[in-house]
């Protein structure tokens, strides 16, 4: 099941990846309108990676991971143990910080010169 937001910055979706191994992947998905910089997305990207990290109970042994594509990208959790019981810790933990994270923050781009 995915959850999806959208805003005039980027839409978000919250679902359920798998690994190349088939093991579950919980992530955030962003993708901004055509034309977005590539540092506005990677600036994104490390922003909610932060945000995650932060929220991580200290518990919880995922890794926080990114990949960037050109308007889009997503973070996702690398599970420890990748059972069903730790894919469902994070997947709440996502979807709760999709409520809370003003997402506005998380494009903003430095000024042209």
């Amino acid at each position: 099941m995915s959850t999806t937001t959208k805003n005039t910055l980027a839409t978000k979706t919250v679902s359920q990846g798998e690994s190349r191994y088939g093991t579950p992947e919980p992530q955030i998905a962003l993708r901004f309108p055509n034309g977005t910089s590539y540092r506005v997305v990677k600036a994104a990207l490390h922003k909610l990676a932060a945000e995650i990290e932060l929220a991580t109970p200290a518990s919880e042994r995922w890794c926080v991971n990114t990949e960037d594509y050109n308007e889009s990208g997503r973070v996702y959790l690398e599970l420890a143990d990748a059972t069903p019981a730790e894919a469902a810790r994070g997947m709440a933990m996502l979807r709760k910080l999709v409520g809370i994270i003003p997402w506005q923050a998380l494009a903003t781009s430095a000024p042209q010169q």
